[in-house]
């Protein structure tokens, strides 16, 4: 008689084991094993086959993984949050979940949802912590929802956590980005104490906004309570950044002191700033010592110190830079460009720049605004007006010889075709029109304001300089802006 034939054996496919919950540090290892999105569904499976799906720590420990671990499983996470929302009934719970969830919607880029799911929270009469409160200002903050920021802001009086120290902090970031610095410091001067936090989040609030006048005296008065308050990298870098953009080097060399007597020269965003801030005070020297100093440097250090000699006009250091960067197997970044297409305009290096448009080209990098610029302005000065205009019809959006309106600069409560509208009326280009049309042809045209130039005005004068053959004089608050050919004197730093 013949044996039946015996069936062949296949390797089962490779997962994850995930072992028998232990008492102890369950929600460690939830943690700890949910890597992948098939974990994740061993996890679950597993939970709801012990009933421990019910147990509520468990329950948040798979709900945090799906929504902040593990990669692309948001969908995920929602589903959980749906369709077990029934077995969280503990007032803490439901807070957690949803605390959870708004974090992980602001994180995976969906902040209105997140504000969304803080209202249905209110209308579910689930209580919010102090965490739920930072969550949904940071999802405001992400969108520049100033009329929602101010409604979690009166739930916070309402219940009572204004005086919760990070709440505050969290305050003046949000409505120094929504509603504009004066709003932020009415909340930063209201707060009984204020902590290291609460003064580098003022002092990020104005460099945000361009305040670099009102950066240096804050730090002034933080300096007063040096004893009680301390400093710290963040705010190191901040005023060195007010330092380069008011050219202020004696209080630039003091943060230097301060940061070589605390030790902190070890730190690199903290050495670049200071490498940054002697590049713009016109110190490119000091600048290259502090250079050859750092022990390694990353694209943002080399970036600063390129960016300084383009600055200072030593674009043949630039360039030579440039080429030890290449060297050291560093990729550059569009700073990087920016400053290297200038120095090969000014010195007619055709090979560089040409190198440098086919590795935008090569990594794919966005053809922006001030790239393709860069790329313009380089062909331009080189005669290859061909590859200029090449460039500008390549551009994804442009208005005026490569140049788009850049409506962060308008007022932050209108559609977008309002805000162009908004950007285009602004008092600088009423006034470079005006002159255009009321001066000879290559008359100079001088323009006055008592406010910061936007970035949006900035490009557009720029242009304007170079297609009609203008000099255009520009004084703001900050500083004069000699626009011609297409530059400006500050090379876009101010």
């Amino acid at each position: 008689m013949v044996a039946p034939p015996v069936a062949p054996t296949w390797p089962a496919p490779s997962k994850t084991l995930i072992p028998d919950f232990p008492s102890e540090n369950t929600k460690q290892l939830i943690l700890q094993q949910c890597k992948t999105r098939a974990d994740l569904t061993q996890v679950h499976a597993l939970l709801i086959k012990t009933r421990l799906i019910h147990t509520t720590s468990l329950s948040l420990s798979l709900l945090e993984s799906a929504a902040l671990i593990v990669p692309d499983a948001l969908d995920y996470a929602l589903s959980i949050f749906r369709h077990h929302h029934h077995h969280l009934r503990l007032r803490r719970c439901d807070t957690s979940a949803y605390n959870i969830m708004i974090r992980a919607l602001t994180y995976h880029h969906y902040p209105r949802d997140a504000i969304l799911l803080f209202n249905h929270m209110s209308r579910n009469l689930v209580p919010p912590d102090h965490f739920t409160f930072c969550a949904a200002f940071k999802a405001c903050s992400a969108v520049k929802a100033m009329i929602e920021a101010q409604q979690i802001h009166a739930h916070v009086l309402k219940r009572g956590f204004q005086s919760y120290g990070f709440i505050e902090n969290t305050l003046i970031h949000v409505y120094a980005i929504c509603a504009g610095v004066a709003v932020a410091r009415r909340v930063f001067d209201e707060m009984p104490q204020r902590d290291r936090v609460a003064w580098n989040a003022m002092l990020a609030g104005y460099a945000k906004n361009g305040y670099w006048d009102e950066v240096v005296g804050l730090f002034l008065m933080m300096r007063e309570q040096q004893s009680v308050v301390g400093f710290d990298d963040v705010t190191m870098i901040t005023v060195l950044t007010a330092c380069g953009r008011l050219v202020n080097l004696e209080l630039g060399e003091w943060v230097r002191d301060y940061v070589e007597a605390n030790g902190m020269m070890g730190n690199l965003s903290l050495m670049t700033s200071l490498i940054d801030m002697y590049a713009k005070c016109g110190h490119v020297d000091k600048a290259r010592t502090l250079f050859d100093q750092l022990k390694c440097r990353d694209v943002v250090a080399w970036s600063a110190m390129i960016s300084g000699y383009s600055q200072a006009k030593r674009c043949s250091d630039a360039l030579a830079l440039f080429s030890e960067m290449q060297k050291a197997n560093v990729e550059p970044n569009e700073v990087t460009m920016v400053s290297v297409l200038y120095s090969c305009g000014v010195l007619g290096a055709m090979e560089t720049g040409k190198w440098v448009h086919f590795y935008v080209n090569k990594k794919k990098m966005k053809l922006t605004v001030t790239l393709g610029t860069a790329l313009i302005d380089f062909y331009a000065k080189c005669g290859s007006i061909e590859s200029a205009i090449e460039v500008f019809e390549k551009m994804p959006e442009k208005n005026l010889y490569g140049y788009e309106p850049n409506i962060s600069e308008a007022r932050i409560d209108a559609e977008e075709e309002d805000k162009v509208v908004s950007v285009s009326h602004h008092s600088e280009k009423l006034a470079i029109a005006f002159g255009l049309i009321k001066t000879q042809p290559g008359a100079t045209i001088r323009i006055s304001k008592n406010l910061r130039v936007c970035g949006d005005c900035h490009n557009a004068t720029k242009i304007i300089s170079k297609v009609y053959n203008r000099k255009i004089v520009v004084r703001d608050r900050n500083r004069f802006h000699h626009f011609q050919d297409g530059s400006c004197s500050c090379n876009d730093f101010w």
